[in-house]
C-alpha cells in the first residue's frame, strides 16, 4: 500500500518504548472506571447531563458508556464491544468492560515489568479464555420457562434497576403468557413475542396481544372494530404527486391529473374493501387525502404503522402484507383479531384476539420522560436475561461461577511463556465478584478470599457479608452472558496488548507541504 494515498503515518507518542501500551491502558481503566461502580444489587447510579442540560440517571452499563463521546480510538473500541453485547445478548456489557480492564492491566504487568512478550500473553489469553467458556459451559444447568431459576434469572438481572422487584414481576408474568409460543427453530426468541413500551401516562401493565403507539389515520374513522378483519399494505397510497400538479402550468392537464388522482384513489380504496378488510393498517410513506377521506366514507378503521411493526402484525393477526395492486386479488390475505380499537387519551391502539402466535405487550411508566426510559431499558434486559438463560442455561451468579473455575484454569498445560497468559484471564475471573463486594460496602479481596476456599457454587451474600450457596440463594446468571462477555473481555484485551505503537495519519496537503520545504 503505497504511503501515496493514505498520507505519512507518524507516531502520536515516540521516543519511550511502552508509551502506546500505557496510553491505551489508561484508556481502558478510565472508561471502566466510570461503570465498574455500577456492577451489582448494590452498585451506584450516574447522572448524565447532556449539551442541552437534560439530564438522566442510569446504572445501565451500554448507557453509560454511549454518552461518554469518547475520543481516544481505544476507548472507543470498549464502547463498541460493550454496544455489540447489548445488541447480542442484552445484558453483562459492565461485566465485559470490568474484566477487560483487569486483563490488559495485568496483561501490561506481564509485558512491561517480567519482559513477556505480548504475542505469547496473547496466546495464553486466547487459550485461557476458550478453556474457562468451556469450563463455564460444564457448571451450567438448563432450565424450563416453568422453572423458578428463571424468576430468580430476571430478579437477579434487575436487582440493581429503577423499581427492579416491580419490573421483574412484569417480565416473569409476561414470559409464562407467550410460553413454549415464542419457541422459532427449537430455542426462544423473546423479541417475537414480547413488545416493550413506556407511557408516562400510564400505570405499568400487560396486555394479552399488540400494543400501537399510534393514532387512528382520522378522529371520524371508527373508534373501535369487533371482528377485525385487516389488510396490511404497502401499497403507495399517493398515486399521483402533488409535486407534479403544481409543476404543472396548464389548467387542462392539472385538471387531468386531479381527475386521475380521484380515479385511481377510488381504484385503490375499491379493491382494498373488495377484499373485506374493515381494518387497514398503513405501512406506506405518503397516503392520498383522497385515499383518507374514502376509507372514512366507507367506515374502515385505519391507521399508519412503522416498518419494525409489521413482523409482529404479520405473526400476531396471519396477514400477508400486500406490496402491489395484484396482491389484493390473492386469497386468504387478510389478518383476523378479535378487536381492535384506539385509547384516544393515551394515543394508543390496541389489537387483541389475534389468530396467530400468541403475543404481550408491556407497557412501562415512569413519573419522567427520564425514569421511564431506564424502566423501559431495565425491562427489556429482564426480557433479554431470560432468553439467555432458556437458550443456553444458567450458572451461579455474583461471580461464584467464574471463581470456582479459576483453579481448573490454572491447571490447564501451555507451552512455554503462554503459561502466563493464564493470569491475564484469571484476575479477570475474580474481578467480577471482587467489584460487587466492593460496591456492597466490603473489602472485596478478603471476601473474595472467603468465597475461593468455599464449596463451588458459593459466593458472598452482599447483605451480611457471609458465603452462601448462591444456587439456594436464588442468585443466578445466564451462561450466555457469562461467556459472550468474557470473550469480548478477551477480544479487547488482545487487540490492546498487541499494540506496541500508535500512528496517525497526516493530512495530504501537510505531507506535500513539508516535502516542498525540503
Amino acid at each position: 500500500m503505497s504511503s501515496s494515498n493514505f498520507g505519512v503515518w507518524r507516531p502520536i507518542a515516540e521516543n519511550v518504548e511502552y508509551n502506546a501500551l500505557e496510553s491505551n491502558s489508561n484508556a481502558v481503566m478510565a472508561v471502566a472506571d466510570t461503570v465498574r461502580t455500577t456492577l451489582g444489587p448494590k452498585g451506584l447510579d450516574k447522572l448524565l447531563i447532556d449539551q442541552a442540560m437534560n439530564r438522566h440517571v442510569s446504572n445501565d452499563g451500554v448507557t453509560i458508556l454511549l454518552s461518554l463521546k469518547a475520543i481516544h480510538p481505544v476507548a472507543r473500541m470498549i464502547v463498541e464491544i460493550a454496544e455489540r453485547q447489548e445488541q447480542l445478548v442484552g445484558d453483562g456489557t459492565t461485566t465485559a468492560v470490568v474484566m477487560s480492564a483487569e486483563m490488559i492491566k495485568e496483561g501490561k504487568r506481564l509485558i512491561r515489568e517480567l519482559g513477556v512478550h505480548p504475542t505469547k500473553v496473547v496466546e495464553g489469553i486466547e487459550n485461557g479464555v476458550r478453556h474457562a467458556c468451556h469450563l463455564l459451559e460444564g457448571e451450567a444447568k438448563l432450565i424450563s420457562i416453568n422453572d423458578v431459576e428463571l424468576e430468580q434469572v430476571v430478579r437477579t438481572s434487575l436487582a440493581s434497576k429503577l423499581d427492579g422487584a416491580r419490573l421483574a414481576e412484569l417480565v416473569i408474568t409476561a414470559l409464562r403468557m407467550v410460553g413454549e409460543n415464542a419457541k422459532y427453530n427449537g430455542e426462544y426468541d423473546f423479541n417475537k413475542s414480547i413488545m416493550v413500551i413506556r407511557k408516562t401516562s400510564m400505570e405499568d401493565q400487560i396486555v394479552n396481544g399488540i400494543v400501537l403507539e399510534r393514532k387512528r389515520l382520522d378522529p371520524e374513522l371508527p373508534l373501535e372494530v369487533n371482528g377485525a378483519r385487516i389488510l396490511l399494505t404497502k401499497l403507495d397510497l399517493k398515486p399521483v404527486k402533488e409535486a407534479w400538479i403544481k409543476e404543472n402550468k396548464n389548467y387542462q392537464e392539472i385538471l387531468l391529473m386531479e381527475n386521475d388522482r380521484m380515479s385511481k384513489s377510488r381504484e385503490i380504496v375499491d379493491s382494498m374493501v373488495k377484499t373485506g378488510a374493515n381494518v387497514v393498517l398503513i405501512a406506506s410513506p405518503e397516503v392520498d387525502q383522497a385515499v383518507e377521506d374514502m376509507l372514512v366514507a366507507r367506515g374502515v378503521f385505519a391507521a399508519r404503522v412503522a416498518t419494525e411493526e409489521i413482523d409482529h402484525l404479520i405473526r400476531y393477526t396471519g396477514a400477508k402484507p400486500v406490496r402491489v395492486s395484484e396482491d389484493l386479488k390473492k386469497p386468504d390475505i387478510l389478518g383476523k383479531a378479535d378487536r381492535i380499537r384506539e385509547d384516544e387519551d393515551n394515543g394508543l391502539i390496541y389489537l387483541e384476539g389475534g389468530i396467530g402466535r400468541n403475543m404481550v405487550t408491556i407497557i412501562v411508566s415512569g413519573t419522567t420522560k427520564e425514569t421511564s426510559l431506564e424502566r423501559w431499558r431495565a425491562t427489556i434486559d429482564g426480557v433479554n436475561a431470560a432468553e439467555a438463560a432458556l437458550n443456553k442455561g444458567v450458572v451461579p451468579g455474583g461471580g461464584a461461577a467464574e471463581l470456582h473455575i479459576i483453579d481448573k484454569v490454572k491447571g490447564l498445560k501451555l507451552k512455554g511463556l503462554e503459561q502466563v497468559g493464564l493470569e491475564v484471564v484469571t484476575s479477570a475471573l475474580e474481578s467480577i465478584m471482587r467489584q460487587i463486594l466492593t460496591n456492597a460496602g466490603f473489602n472485596g479481596l478478603e471476601k473474595v478470599m472467603m468465597a475461593k476456599v468455599s464449596p463451588s457454587g458459593y459466593g458472598i451474600d452482599i447483605n451480611s457479608g457471609d458465603p452462601v450457596d448462591m444456587w439456594k440463594m436464588g442468585v443466578v446468571d445466564p451462561l450466555l452472558v457469562k461467556t459472550m462477555a468474557l470473550n469480548a473481555a478477551g477480544e479487547i484485551a488482545k487487540s490492546v496488548l498487541r499494540i506496541d505503537r500508535n500512528l496517525a495519519a497526516e493530512d495530504l496537503s501537510q505531507q506535500a507541504l513539508s516535502e516542498t520545504k525540503r
